[in-house]
């Protein structure tokens, strides 16, 4: 149809109570997105939680950005303000659960994942998503759905705090890396100068910043590189040639291609925006 975003949804939603209970199931499916598929939130009313089983696709969290790929899980909280959308040459097949209640965002903290959005290599986990999707398709009672839901995403969350517990201790290298690129983004770098910094292959670093940083390091470079470049746009007077001598690019206009690319509208309009 036109302008869908999807190949393909297969979805099961719920009629929330007038009041809502501790704890809801709104939705729960799975996507085969298209490269057109894109999610926007400000201040979401509901709590989030995907596993992508293929594709990949980029996710902003307020000013973060992630890049979600095969086999990881990202937790989107109610009241954030997040927008996601899936790669056009090799978009997202994902599934889903939508949750509402007071005792949603409590289990969140309660488990220690409310200070993270994305969790790498968290393939164990897709049985966990398949049951949840089993049972909203089985046309029970609605209070039977949501007491068989709310154990298996309690279930979901344990293994997922478990999952985090084992892998919380980031690695010299994984440290060393952001370090570089957090001293370093002033300049023009290239992944093979951030793999350089520790010693190792580009696919080596590329696979241990991500499993524990949620992002791969020359995106997080560029994050950083975009997240002061708005800074510089809004809060002085200087130059877009200017900023785009001090960020290390050879020239303005290879600056403002890359900010439209990322943001979405070229540097003049976002100063203007914020005037």
């Amino acid at each position: 149809m036109p302008g869908s975003v999807y190949k393909f949804e297969d979805v099961y939603s719920f009629l929330i109570p007038e009041k809502t209970p501790p704890f809801w199931v709104e939705m729960a499916g799975i996507s085969y997105c298209n490269g057109f598929y894109h999610i926007d939130r400000e201040e979401s009313d509901v709590t989030v939680i995907e596993y992508v089983y293929k594709g990949t696709g980029s996710l902003r969290v307020g000013e973060s950005m992630y890049h979600p790929g095969p086999g990881d899980v990202y937790i989107l909280t109610e009241r954030s303000d997040h927008a996601y959308r899936s790669d056009a040459a090799n978009p997202w097949t994902k599934i889903f659960v939508n949750l509402k209640g007071t005792a949603v965002p409590m289990l969140i903290q309660a488990f220690r994942l409310h200070k993270k959005v994305v969790y790498s290599d968290c393939w164990a986990l897709a049985a966990i998503f398949e049951e949840i999707l089993s049972v909203v398709k089985k046309n029970l009672p609605v209070e039977d759905t949501m007491e068989q839901c709310g154990m298996l995403v309690m279930k979901l969350l344990s293994r997922l705090c478990e999952h985090e517990a084992r892998d919380q201790r980031i690695p010299d290298e994984a440290q060393a890396m952001k370090r570089f690129i957090d001293n370093h983004y002033q300049q023009n770098l290239s992944m093979d100068e951030i793999s350089a910094s520790i010693y190792r292959s580009n696919d080596y670093s590329n696979k241990l910043f991500k499993r524990y940083y949620g992002i791969t390091p020359y995106a997080y470079y560029l994050d950083i590189k975009m997240a002061n470049a708005k800074s510089l746009l809004q809060r002085t007077s200087l130059s877009i040639k200017q900023i785009a001598d001090r960020l290390g690019y050879k020239s303005d206009q290879y600056f403002s291609k890359q900010f439209h690319k990322y943001v979405g509208m070229t540097a003049s309009q976002y100063r203007r925006r914020g005037e």
